[in-house]
């Protein structure tokens, strides 16, 4: 682990509206692409109250959610000794060149062996499933499927890694050893596979809007998407909150962006 990402952080309030911030971008990223692609499904279900109230409602309740998810992530990853590779160090006034170099650099290669190892999968796996969402999104312009990776890198790691992963870790080492004990190699492990399984079952809500859900497709969301959490995850605690969300919005601009391209060489 770095140096600068070991033990005890203190909470941070700016750290916390930087954070929360980007997670509300990392939503409305998604809102443009969200609306064309499950837009005409959920058209389709009667509502129980005018639209603009529940999109009102909802807004307070998840900004409100939101808000708990960062406070939790960032008061827990500081006792684990996670930590911000970049942002922290910025506000603290001790961020080195050398440390954007490491971040962006693990960040993008990351992302990018990920990339090469998905669209290839995606691609064979579209023959089978026709309705997948990555065969779906290439049907929407660019610049909404270039707004999604706002969403993955964003919001999905300051949820997934920074609160959930946080938590799990928090929970498990709590079980086993003195809360004022370091995290172990084992229980970092153990609760980054948890978060992957987790992360991987999260994405099949969105996929029953498109598709039918069969046993092909649990498999893949928990294969292709645990994989990707996994390494989110050790880049999180090796590297930084930030290197996770690099790594993220690479391979979904990989995924989401390129990807589709190839499609076509497909008949789609």
């Amino acid at each position: 682990m770095d140096t600068h990402l070991s033990g005890r952080l203190g909470f941070s309030w700016r750290l916390f509206w930087i954070l929360f911030t980007a997670a509300i971008v990392g939503i409305l990223g998604i809102v443009p692409a969200g609306i064309e692609l499950f837009g005409p499904k959920l058209s389709q279900t009667p509502l129980p109250l005018p639209l603009p109230i529940i999109i009102l409602l909802g807004a307070i309740q998840n900004l409100a959610l939101l808000g708990l998810f960062v406070g939790i992530g960032l008061k827990l990853s500081g006792q684990l000794g996670f930590g911000s590779s970049l942002i922290r160090p910025w506000l603290d006034k001790n961020l080195t060149a050398d440390q954007i170099r490491r971040t962006f650099l693990h960040g993008v290669l990351a992302g990018i062996v990920l990339g090469f190892v998905l669209v290839p999968v995606f691609l064979v796996l579209s023959r089978y499933l026709p309705n997948l969402p990555f065969v779906t999104a290439a049907r929407i312009p660019v610049w909404k499927r270039f707004l999604m990776c706002f969403y993955g890198g964003f919001y999905e790691e300051i949820f997934s890694r920074l609160f959930l992963l946080s938590l799990v870790a928090w929970l498990i080492n709590c079980s086993w050893r003195s809360n004022s004990k370091p995290l172990t190699s084992w229980a970092f492990w153990l609760a980054n596979v948890i978060v992957a399984l987790l992360f991987g079952l999260g994405h099949l809500p969105s996929a029953s809007l498109v598709m039918p859900i069969t046993p092909l497709v649990v498999v893949a969301a928990l294969t292709l998407n645990g994989l990707a959490a996994l390494v989110f995850g050790w880049l999180y605690r090796q590297r930084g909150l930030e290197a996770a969300m690099i790594a993220h919005f690479t391979a979904d601009f990989l995924l989401w962006v390129v990807g589709p391209m190839f499609l076509k060489s497909l008949g789609y």
